[in-house]
């Protein structure tokens, strides 16, 4: 009994989170997004989170920026922002991205997909314009408030590393550190591994050199969603199957299907990511003090406390991993707001 209540609770709490929208003058959140869509499918349903949170009005998300090289990732994110009636939101493109990982991907075979006619079956942008990354981000980020925009980054840190690095344009007289440092209020990074000696993380190892340029000289705070968090909170291939029946082809639904053969659970790491950059306090996550994260070998990453540090990371206890998993099937299982 103790235990059907205390599932019942956190139902409540989530669904609490998820319908609260800003009240008063609290503007919502901020976010851009930064992904290797098609390199694995929590991607696709970190992306369909965040716009679940932006029809609730809890964030604004200012744009998506993506670095794989891969043609159709930046389709099926058009298709996506298409599907949910956000096709204004903008898109860039790392097109120096060296890392070409699979191109056969879930993004190639959803872009693919036809109906009975022969014809596409998810609609997209006719003469879509995507931006390059570095732009897009120095041109939002001159616009937002100071400290006012939070990043997910959920992929490699190569984009991110570039932003840092970048110099004064026709956006903004300063330099992209220093941008960072004035608009950002934290980045939510789905990166690393702290409780598990030796380990190198998938996200650091592909991009060395970036993830040190980002973890070590970030001028504002870094929230780690590490990889033993999203191992433990595995979204059910069950609820795929089952609970998307609305009449229309999900295209993130489609995407799942495609990446490995039906029914499979996956890890959340990045829908983790997005989740805390939409409610950081519901309570869903025990984070760590404060300290330091350096990069050492091949991609192990080392967190050293210290009291001035900027980099935290977060953990979950049983029952915040059950609240988790309770959000993620309330909310990637509601209808759009287009469909209401």
């Amino acid at each position: 009994m103790k235990r059907f209540f205390l599932t019942l609770l956190c139902c409540v709490l989530c669904a609490a989170t998820f319908a609260a929208t800003p009240k008063g003058d609290k503007k919502p959140q901020a976010i851009i997004f930064e992904t290797d869509m098609g390199n694995d499918i929590d991607d696709a349903m970190a992306l369909d989170l965040l716009f679940k949170n932006m029809d609730a009005g809890n964030i604004k998300l200012l744009g998506v920026g993506v670095h794989k090289n891969n043609p159709y990732s930046k389709e099926f994110i058009d298709i996506m922002r298409c599907w949910y009636g956000y096709k204004k939101m903008p898109i860039g493109v790392n097109s120096a991205c060296v890392t070409d990982m699979d191109c056969v991907d879930y993004c190639t075979k959803t872009c693919k997909m036809t109906d009975e006619n022969g014809a596409p079956l998810f609609a997209r942008s006719k003469n879509p314009k995507y931006e390059e990354a570095v732009d897009m981000y120095r041109r939002l980020l001159s616009k937002a408030d100071d400290g006012s925009v939070v990043i997910v980054t959920v992929g490699f840190s190569t984009t991110i590393a570039q932003l840092l690095e970048s110099q004064p344009d026709k956006y903004s007289k300063l330099t992209g550190r220093e941008l960072v440092a004035k608009k950002v209020k934290y980045f939510s990074a789905m990166a690393g591994e702290f409780t598990i000696p030796e380990f190198a993380e998938y996200n650091v190892f592909n991009d060395l050199e970036a993830a040190r340029t980002l973890f070590e000289t970030s001028p504002v705070p870094i929230v780690f969603t590490p990889g033993q968090i999203g191992e433990q909170v595995q979204y059910p291939g069950a609820s795929i199957e089952k609970d998307f029946e609305w009449g229309e082809p999900h295209p993130m639904v489609e995407a799942y299907k495609h990446y490995q053969q039906m029914p499979y659970d996956r890890p959340t790491w990045d829908v983790i990511a997005a989740y805390y950059a939409c409610h950081p306090d519901a309570g869903c996550f025990t984070i760590s003090q404060t300290g330091d994260v350096k990069v050492v070998g091949k991609g192990v990453t080392l967190f050293t406390p210290n009291k001035s540090g900027t980099c935290r990371y977060m953990t979950a206890t049983p029952a915040q991993r059950q609240q988790i998993l309770d959000y993620f099937h309330k909310v990637l299982t509601t209808r759009p707001k287009r469909m209401k």
